[in-house]
């Protein structure tokens, strides 16, 4: 672009062409050295800054917008883009030290990513929006096509994005833990569930509440064609934002109106939206995630009970949340009040069509052989925090019960730090917390010193199972200890054998079994343990456990060691769908998976034979896909 042909152009006329968002703040910058006029134009004009930065950074600007701790008349948009790009170039420099950092550990503790907090603690000095940056670019980065990614950065992204929002939430918690009870809303404990359990997706509580407001909106609509003199309409629009964000006590309306409204309220969400029971996959984790469900229309019935409370409430109906033994209800009565409290109450089955149910006619639910609520009138109504815990809880049986091995120990891990965050003096909790650190050497020290400070007093548990928990913690310990300095050392390069036929990344099918899987390691004989070899029948493999052993990933997300006898080259290899994959190889080339310098340094000669293996196969004709 010639500056003398464009420097007669008005500013405003420069300015609007700069905002095109093809063009990049090196575009913009590259501009105005052009000439010291449009240095000057360019340079002082802040309005087109905070075009260009919301262009970089779409996802920020709702947070820029709903923080009342800036005064945007304040901000210079060009040092807020030098800001978040100098934040940017120290987090790109830690993601790359982390796998020469933890190669060797499949599980992180929080206590290795402390590093990371100068970048997003405004304690420790950093911006106090950086935060909201540095999870945005680590989501990009996590979105990004992971078959043109660097796939070790990857997946350690996923790790750090995981313990930035979790660090986060924890404040978060407490910030809603001290807000007044009628402000403790299920759909704001819903979001922190949400956004706490997927790491990865951008779960924004100013949209899972535009989506309950949408609700609320069609439903008014449906109401004002059947019923247009309905008292609703006469309210005004202060009083719906205070339903919105505080629990009513009562019903806002008489018997009759309300029960219009419920009967709209119904018939949007469970016919004309088509939210329903998803009674086939009920122990799937995205049934207990509030954005999903919305997204998807479908979850199970505390999920489901949530969005129908949640716009009720916009719509003036109190409804409660009971938590039953065998199922998750919504309590209704036609009112309130310490007068009432021998009325008859209604539930709500929202898991089956939003039915209202009595002791009368409620069915036998979910296989249970009593209806639940026969005896209607002793079950006190859940908190919003009851109901927290009740979906920490579910999600912690969702992870036991997923039947598909990719990330099994990141999700329960995830789920009971969780349940940990709500319940922190939960010997059962703890316990089970304890074991996953355990099994994958991780730092039991924050464990261990609550288990030191639990109150004399305290009846969730007694000072005798504290102690006994603390006794099989500390026998761990040492060994943790031990791992972690094994896991510092530098890694023995592998040298081949002639008898190793294959190398790390090549893409293999396994001769009985079928399935597809990639290698990530090899010994030159079998080194498992007898047990092992016995109850897996080495003995009666044709070469014997003196043939090379192999340890690979599976495309079930499974890994397995197994047999040189056993394993033959994919005819035609693909991407292996593993969640560590990153762990080992940082791109895919179409034909075999490249190592990253870790695992290269740790067999240091696989190069060489696997790119001679590929050729030899290519030469005699196979065909290997790109895509």
């Amino acid at each position: 672009m010639s500056s003398d042909a464009i420097i007669v152009l008005p500013g405003e006329v420069i300015v609007h062409i700069l905002e095109d968002e093809r063009l990049s703040f090196s575009d913009i910058v590259h501009f105005s050295l052009s000439c010291r006029s449009l240095y000057k134009i360019v340079n002082e004009n802040n309005k087109l800054w905070k075009t260009k930065f919301f262009q970089r950074w779409p996802h920020l600007r709702e947070i820029y917008q709903t923080n009342d701790e800036l005064d945007h008349r304040m901000i210079n948009w060009k040092e807020e883009i030098k800001s978040s790009l100098s934040t940017r170039i120290k987090l790109l420099s830690l993601l790359s030290s982390m796998s020469s950092k933890h190669y060797r550990m499949q599980e992180l503790s929080n206590s290795e990513f402390k590093e990371f907090d100068p970048l997003f603690c405004p304690e420790e000095g950093a911006h106090p929006l950086a935060y909201y940056f540095l999870v945005d670019e680590l989501i990009n980065l996590i979105k990004h096509p992971a078959i043109v990614s660097n796939l070790t950065h990857r997946y350690y992204a996923l790790k750090i994005v995981r313990y930035l929002k979790q660090t986060h939430l924890k404040d978060e918690w407490k910030k809603f833990l001290s807000l007044p009870p009628k402000q403790q809303t299920l759909e704001r404990g819903a979001t922190i569930v949400a956004q706490w359990s997927q790491p990865e997706r951008h779960v924004s509580y100013i949209a899972i509440s535009s989506t309950l407001d949408s609700i609320a909106e069609q439903t008014k609509e449906l109401l004002r064609e059947q019923y247009p003199n309905h008292t609703i309409f006469s309210i005004p629009t202060e009083r719906f934002n205070f339903w919105k964000n505080n629990i009513i006590g009562d019903n806002q309306w008489d018997v009759t109106e309300t029960r219009q409204l419920t009967d709209a309220l119904c018939e949007v969400l469970f016919k004309r939206l088509g939210f329903y029971g998803n009674s086939e996959m009920y122990y799937s984790s995205e049934n207990s995630f509030i954005d999903r469900v919305l997204e998807r229309r479908r979850g199970i019935p505390i999920t489901l009970a949530i969005v129908f409370e949640s716009v009720a409430r916009r719509l003036g109906i109190h409804c409660e949340p009971v938590s039953f033994p065998s199922h998750f209800l919504l309590r209704w009565k036609e009112t309130y009040g310490p007068q009432f409290k021998d009325t008859e109450n209604f539930y709500i089955d929202v898991f089956n069509g939003g039915q209202f149910l009595t002791k009368r006619n409620c069915p036998r639910i979910g296989g249970v052989s009593r209806c639940p609520i026969e005896k209607y009138n002793i079950h006190e109504a859940a908190t919003p925090i009851e109901v927290v815990t009740r979906m920490a809880n579910n999600l912690e049986i969702a992870a036991r019960q997923h039947t598909h091995i990719n990330g099994r120990i990141a999700r329960l891990r995830s789920a009971l730090e969780l349940q940990y965050m709500i319940q922190p003096n939960d010997a059962n909790t703890i316990l089970q917390l304890g074991r996953i650190y355990i099994s994958q050497f991780m730092d039991l020290s924050e464990l261990v010193k609550k288990l030191e400070n639990i109150p004399e007093d305290l009846e969730l548990m007694s000072r005798g199972q504290a102690n006994l928990i603390l006794q099989t913690f500390n026998v761990h310990i040492f060994q943790s200890y031990q791992k972690q300095l094994e896991s510092k050392e530098e890694v023995e390069p592998k040298r081949r054998d002639p008898n190793v036929k294959y190398a790390i990344g090549l893409i293999m099918k396994h001769k009985i079994h079928g399935y597809m899987c990639v290698i990530t390691g090899w010994d030159t004989y079998c080194t498992a343990t007898t047990e092992w070899m016995n109850e897996m029948n080495v003995g009666g493999l044709v070469d014997g456990p003196g043939q090379p052993f192999y340890n690979i990933f599976v495309d079930d997300g499974s890994c397995h060691y197994v047999a040189q006898e056993n394993l033959e080259l994919a005819s035609n290899p693909g991407w292996i769908h593993h969640h560590a994959i990153g762990r080992y190889f940082y791109k895919f080339s179409g034909a075999h998976y490249i190592p990253n310098e870790e695992k290269a340094r740790e067999y240091p000669e696989d190069e060489k034979i696997c790119n001679e293996l590929l050729v030899t196969y290519m030469q005699n004709g196979m065909i290997y896909s790109t895509t």
